[in-house]
């Protein structure tokens, strides 16, 4: 672990972990409010540097003191809850050739917003070996060096159905901000000295997005107008144009939010935030009853993929968002249906409950679009 200023989160990173693993590495990057205390508790081995500038290069240096055959690597604002995760971790490197295992990171954000989680898979265990090291200054990344290793010593690369829960973007929007800022000098040096087209379309976005957070959004919108999406991964790609959709719709273009809208589609059609985000765009270019057919189809995709969802939307918040827009259009009763039997069941309407709602919105938006056209 690299840690510094983690004193409300460390401590519970730490209490899981401890009974799982042979030996706890914890370098200190330079924490005023006491994280050195709780992390020497727990700590094997517990060093303080001064901050680098540079992620990959702090996470570098923590791995250099590892003594064990493996790691894993947490954030202090991450932990792993369940101890058959460990268990299955321990299971799976004791079967023999491992060279790395993924697990799902899941990004829990704050109970008001419409996306509640993210979930992304990275290699978080892999071997003990000098091949395997970051780069990059921010959002440093393992995949050249884990690669060499693999090229040149072999093993398998597996992913799990184990989770880290991550809460350092469960933030009010004035810290989130604090937490960006000094981001911003890193993102910049790394996407503007980017060394392929993958990696600064990659940095491209990390940049945008956090332009996006600062609310410089013309800064971010011309970045996104700038990459070349298709070198970056389905995941990263999708999650590009979801913010750049966003983006467009915060400046009113309703033409670029559409274009990033059907690339969201294209590469995947089983997430509920591309049908939500769509429907907004239909209805900023004036298609209200195409808009509204596509929100209530981010009902039912949810329903649908409840499970294997990347980015979970916040139920309640996404109800009281689309019958707030039926409220808007004046189609009052239908936005009284819609919260009378969706939010006072406690999201507990079954699924055959949710498509036959679903089913008579749709068909009453359709009737009611023929009417006024006649």
């Amino acid at each position: 672990m690299i840690v510094r200023n983690e004193s409300e989160t460390l401590d519970r990173c730490l209490v899981h972990a401890r009974p799982f693993v042979d030996e706890i590495v914890i370098v200190d990057t330079g924490s005023t409010d006491g994280t050195q205390e709780i992390a020497k508790r727990y700590a094997d081995v517990f060093d303080e540097i001064e901050w680098p500038g540079s992620f990959a290069e702090a996470r570098n240096y923590s791995m250099d003191l590892v003594t064990s055959d493996y790691m894993i690597i947490l954030d202090g604002d991450e932990y792993l809850p369940d101890p058959e995760g460990w268990a299955l971790i321990r299971r799976t490197l004791e079967s023999g050739g491992v060279a790395s295992l993924q697990l799902t990171v899941a990004n829990v954000l704050r109970s008001d917003q419409l996306i509640g989680a993210d979930r992304i898979i990275q290699d978080r265990v892999f071997r003990n070996h000098p091949l395997i090291r970051y780069n990059g200054k921010v959002h440093n990344q393992l995949e050249s060096g884990l690669g060499r290793y693999l090229q040149q010593v072999g093993g398998t690369r597996s992913a799990l159905p184990v989770e880290i829960v991550h809460t350092g973007y469960a933030l009010s929007t004035d810290q989130m901000k604090r937490k960006y800022s000094p981001r911003i000098e890193l993102l910049e040096a790394e996407y503007y000295n980017a060394d392929s087209e993958r990696y600064r379309a990659y940095y491209g976005y990390q940049l945008a997005l956090a332009m996006f957070i600062l609310e410089r959004y013309e800064t971010a919108h011309e970045i996104f107008g700038q990459l070349n999406y298709k070198v970056l991964s389905p995941d990263n790609g999708f999650y590009t144009h979801v913010l750049a959709a966003q983006i467009a719709l915060r400046l009113a273009d309703a033409e670029r939010a559409l274009i990033h809208c059907n690339e969201m589609l294209n590469l995947s059609r089983r997430e509920p935030v591309a049908y939500y985000t769509t429907g907004l765009a239909l209805i900023l270019a004036g298609k209200p009853a195409d808009g509204m057919l596509m929100m209530l189809g981010a009902l039912d995709v949810a329903d649908e993929f409840a499970g294997s969802i990347r980015f979970v939307l916040n139920h309640d918040v996404l109800i009281e968002k689309i019958a707030d827009l039926y409220s808007r259009m004046g189609m009052a009763s239908q936005a009284r249906k819609l919260r009378d039997t969706l939010l006072t069941s406690g999201g507990s309407v079954s699924s055959d409950e949710m498509r036959a709602l679903l089913q008579q919105l749709k068909y009453q938006i359709v009737v009611a679009e023929g009417a006024e056209a006649t």
